[in-house]
């Protein structure tokens, strides 16, 4: 009999963390063409703060019952999650910059 340990809880996070990430695959692939990608980046990145606690605690309530294998799956997904928002950072530009007008003050 198998001894680990199984719930939908933890499966349910990496689910959303899947949805998530292709939430923002989608915004990175169709970012010149979305009327307002500020707005949806914002909305997607809250999304992601909200998950990362959802898993955080998650962690501390089951994460003694959890395989290593287990854990590692939810990981895993939350690693690639990260990776998928560097991009949007990077088409990101601050709001000096994009006006022209550069803060020297802490040159």
């Amino acid at each position: 009999m198998n001894s680990e340990y199984f719930d939908e809880e933890g499966l349910l996070k990496v689910i959303k963390s899947f949805e998530l990430s292709e939430a923002i695959a989608r915004l990175n692939w169709n970012w010149d063409d979305n009327p307002n990608p500020i707005k949806d980046a914002h909305e997607l990145i809250s999304k992601c703060q909200k998950l990362f606690i959802e898993i955080s605690e998650y962690e501390q309530r089951v994460g003694s019952k959890l395989s290593v294998n287990q854990k590692k799956k939810i990981d895993n997904a939350m690693e690639d999650l990260g990776k998928l928002i560097i991009p949007i950072k990077n088409k990101i530009m601050p709001s000096e910059i994009l006006s022209g007008q550069t803060d020297n003050s802490l040159v």
